[in-house]
């Protein structure tokens, strides 16, 4: 009986460890390298073939935008799990390279706890990004959405900066 359960909780364990690396290996279709397809409690999947598609059309018809040589590609999800919100996703992606870093973040308007909107900026806008060629910083007014991570906005936004080494954006606090 020790023995059976044994071998059952060592298939158990196999199992697992084929299911949760088979999400965090990178993908390669179309010439494009997504280093991450998902992440941990979250239900966007950065590594579909239609994401794949849309990052390969980036990369041929879009110029640097961000940190010297990188592109900012921000896209509304496609997943339906946000009640009242419109969220977007955001990778950076590198032209050269052909890879895409998914940003662990989703992104959506800014709202009080209440849910009511909040006016980011004097143009009236409730979400705002701040980025440029220039720069390795990107900056957000909005809610930041993600499992045990969420942010309301604030009065300022939500900074980060591109770590090259480590391949991800980094907090600013």
């Amino acid at each position: 009986m020790l023995k059976k359960t044994s071998l059952i909780l060592a298939a158990f364990l196999v199992i697992l460890g084929i299911s949760s690396t088979s999400n965090a290996a990178p993908k390669t279709k179309y010439g494009v390298t997504v280093v991450e397809c998902d992440f941990d409690y979250e239900d966007e999947k950065f590594c579909t073939d239609s994401r794949l598609k849309s990052y390969a059309t980036v990369i041929k018809e879009r110029k640097p935008n961000f940190n010297g040589n990188q592109i900012i590609y921000i896209f509304e999800t496609n997943v339906t799990g946000y009640v009242n919100k419109k969220p977007y996703r955001l990778v950076v992606i590198d032209p050269a390279k052909k890879t895409v870093v998914p940003f662990i973040y989703s992104l959506s308007d800014a709202s009080d706890y209440s849910g009511n909107a909040l006016v980011v900026n004097n143009k009236g806008d409730t979400m705002h990004y701040d980025f440029n060629i220039k720069s390795n910083r990107f900056c957000f007014s909005g809610n930041i959405d993600a499992y045990r991570m969420s942010d309301k906005y604030v009065d300022e936004p939500f900074c980060f900066k591109y770590d090259k080494a480590k391949k991800d954006m980094m907090r600013e606090y």
